[in-house]
């Protein structure tokens, strides 16, 4: 037969995880509901950083003419740490949490590698676009005209450029108004120079077509020295990004083994201590190692 003290001592022990996992969703709500009002208040910090991240990932989508919007983006992300502080709180396991990071980063790297490889693309393309306007104005000593003769006869992504400054001079912008817009979205020292040369050319009265071929062969020969260097540092690049990742994968890797093992690193002020000091030695070295294998001729 049961007995009856036994039945209360569990009926108490019941009652005290209720307790606790009421006094748990009290604090999520809490917390989420400063986390509302920080977001809606137009002084708050928080909605500071989230314009400014927002305005960030606008431009990188501007710039490769991306069908979204940064705040769907943002939208995506915020139910997404939410869909994750669910799951950790469900399964009882906070290191579920380490994924918040890669929610929140992942979107505005992406877009910048994209960035990147356009704009590569863009500088590979540029002495060939070059050549090409080089003999439009030959044929057509009007700029207007021989911009859009070379925007028919070039590929993308330099076409689709291009033809954002067609349309720009159309709408009353002057040409060189546009060709420094056009320098201003892709924010590349090679087609500055480019453009600068063109400009400088156009405006002194000097022979536009000579000049713009004699760009054209200095850039190729930089863009030649550019792939070689690039792919000699290649293998080191990879080996950062390799060495960057294992201590995520490592520490991913004990924790399924054992979700014990790492818990005395949560539980002390010495275990804060060297986490921080974990973290900090880490970006210091991803950031040193990128220093060094980002030549610059």
């Amino acid at each position: 037969m049961t007995d009856p003290a036994e039945l209360v001592a569990h009926a108490v022990a019941a009652g005290g995880e209720w307790v606790a996992y009421a006094a748990i969703a009290l604090i999520g709500c809490g917390g989420a509901l400063v986390v509302a009002i920080s977001a809606t208040s137009t002084d708050s910090w928080l909605r500071r950083r989230l314009a400014r991240y927002q305005d960030a990932l606008d431009r990188e989508i501007r710039f490769l003419l991306v069908r979204t919007t940064g705040a769907r983006i943002l939208r995506g992300q915020i139910a997404a740490l939410a869909v994750l502080a669910l799951i950790a709180f469900l399964i009882d396991d906070g290191f579920v949490m380490v994924l918040a990071p890669p929610i929140l980063a992942l979107p505005i790297i992406l877009l910048r590698r994209r960035r990147d490889r356009r704009t590569l693309a863009l500088e590979i393309q540029l002495d060939g676009w070059l050549m090409v306007l080089s003999n439009a104005l030959r044929a057509a000593p009007s700029l207007g005209e021989a911009l859009a003769t070379s925007a028919s006869l070039t590929r993308a992504p330099t076409s689709e450029e291009l033809d954002l400054v067609l349309k720009e001079v159309r709408l009353g912008s002057p040409i060189d108004q546009a060709l420094l817009h056009m320098g201003a979205r892709v924010n590349s020292r090679v087609l500055w120079g480019a453009i600068a040369t063109l400009l400088v050319a156009r405006q002194t009265g000097g022979d536009v077509s000579r000049i713009l071929e004699e760009s054209a062969s200095t850039l190729r020969e930089m863009i030649r020295l550019e792939g070689v260097v690039k792919a000699k540092t290649a293998d080191a690049r990879a080996q950062t990004y390799v060495l960057a990742g294992m201590p995520f994968g490592l520490l991913a890797a004990i924790h399924f083994i054992d979700p014990t093992w790492l818990g005395a690193l949560g539980r002390s002020a010495l275990g804060y201590l060297i986490v921080g000091a974990a973290g900090a030695l880490w970006v210091l070295g991803f950031l040193s190692a990128r220093k060094i294998l980002s030549v610059d001729l």
